[in-house]
């Protein structure tokens, strides 16, 4: 196979991946810094809920293929580019578009599930220091941890970018 269609390959890829990249963190940014403020002047706990619970079914319906898609094409580019110095940097780009899925578990799971108790208007979850905090505040914490997904698949997606202004076929 020439040079050529390795490029064109590897082309199509970083494309497919930093498009899913940038759109995922623009969207997560954009959902942390300027939408969740906007939710939270919502002095109404029950309509504050029900937005957020909204934004989480379409954001768990997008982020993760996204996440993926940014991922798997970052680490086929790692692997078409194996004789370069940079499929390091493909490497990297997928494992911090990946990074996001574990993180979204660790961090964010329990402010999750607080938040879910509330909407099913349950008893709070197991953690009494969230039970504490009003549902402004929940919405605030998780707005701050999401917010680092953001910047992870900014990062992958500034580090994919720079693989690819240096790669030579």
């Amino acid at each position: 196979m020439s040079s050529f269609d390795s490029y064109g390959r590897v082309k199509t890829l970083f494309v497919l991946g930093i498009t899913a990249s940038a759109v995922t963190s623009g969207g997560l940014l954009a959902t942390s810094f300027m939408h969740v403020p906007g939710y939270v002047q919502n002095s109404n706990e029950e309509v504050l809920l029900n937005q957020w619970q909204t934004m989480g079914t379409i954001g768990k319906a997008v982020v993760p293929p996204l996440a993926l898609i940014a991922t798997g094409a970052n680490f086929l580019n790692s692997y078409f580019t194996h004789t370069q110095p940079q499929h390091y940097r493909f490497m990297a780009a997928g494992a911090l578009s990946l990074a996001i899925l574990p993180y979204t578990f660790l961090s964010l799971d329990s402010t999750n599930a607080e938040l879910a108790s509330r909407v099913e208007k349950k008893q709070g979850g197991s953690d009494l220091t969230l039970r504490n905090l009003s549902v402004k505040e929940l919405i605030k914490r998780w707005g701050t941890r999401s917010a680092i997904r953001g910047v992870l698949l900014l990062a992958s997606a500034l580090i994919s970018c720079d693989a690819m202004l240096h790669l030579s076929f």
